[in-house]
């Protein structure tokens, strides 16, 4: 990877205050997501989370994007936009994905999460989820300097393929640090680049996005929301983590 400069621990401890911020949303929202509460008012809660703790919801502020968080549900995989009259229903799969951007150092954390609306009976879903979380800590724990991306590309790509489910190939992880996305992208499957190293101080924002069925997405009227194809489930979930010597370190 080039153009990489070590972090101070400054900015990384300032990063972990952001997570603990990032904690008491995500804290927040399995409370109150349930049947019959609107997306809109789970954006208006971070809102009032962020505004409390004095930093900012980091997508209203890149990309022109028009909410406070990503709320995506069932067939939408990411960047779903919150609005009054999305109201969630028993069984729906909803993907969270919140960024925190804070005021001083302007550093950034993100992580998502997927969860089932109330209960969901469908063993098979619950399967889909707990592999699409089992890749991201199969990913993590390959996060070491020496590895190489390609380590990190087949944890995830082999786990989730055995398991008969399918990784996005148009959406990619990435380093986070003063933006949230900085180079390089990096898929969660085979490419011939991915050969670079890791190194020790890195932050990265890693988010495995599985598809239940066939992996391929539509953008429809090149809109925020992207759709899997045949309107079966995605899932995501993702951290941001600091590559050290020892383990990384799951910052969120």
């Amino acid at each position: 990877m080039t153009n990489y400069k070590p972090k101070t621990q400054r900015e990384l401890d300032r990063m972990r205050k952001n997570a603990q911020i990032h904690k008491i949303v995500f804290e927040e929202i399995k409370k109150i997501a349930l049947p019959w509460v609107s997306a809109w008012e789970i954006d208006q809660l971070c809102l009032n989370i962020c505004n409390r703790h004095n930093v900012l919801p980091g997508f209203k502020w890149v990309y022109g994007f028009p909410a406070n968080i990503c709320i995506s549900i069932n067939d939408v995989v990411v960047h779903g936009i919150p609005t009054k009259k999305m109201i969630f229903k028993s069984w729906d799969v909803v993907k969270f994905d919140f960024w925190v951007k804070d005021k001083e150092l302007w550093l950034n954390t993100d992580a998502a999460f997927t969860m089932i609306i109330w209960e969901n009976k469908d063993r098979e879903v619950e399967r889909f989820l707990r592999v699409n979380e089992e890749a991201l800590y199969k990913w993590i724990s390959k996060a070491i300097p020496g590895n190489r991306i390609w380590d990190i590309w087949h944890a995830i790509q082999s786990h989730v393929e055995a398991a008969w489910f399918h990784i996005i190939k148009d959406l990619t992880w990435h380093r986070i640090w003063y933006k949230l996305h900085e180079k390089p992208y990096v898929p969660n499957y085979w490419k011939p680049w991915t050969w670079e190293l890791l190194i020790a101080g890195m932050t990265l924002a890693i988010e495995p996005i599985v598809w239940f069925s066939s992996g391929k997405m539509i953008d429809k009227d090149w809109k925020w929301e992207i759709y899997v194809a045949d309107w079966s489930l995605g899932s995501q979930f993702e951290h941001t983590i600091l590559v050290r010597d020892w383990y990384p370190e799951i910052i969120i």
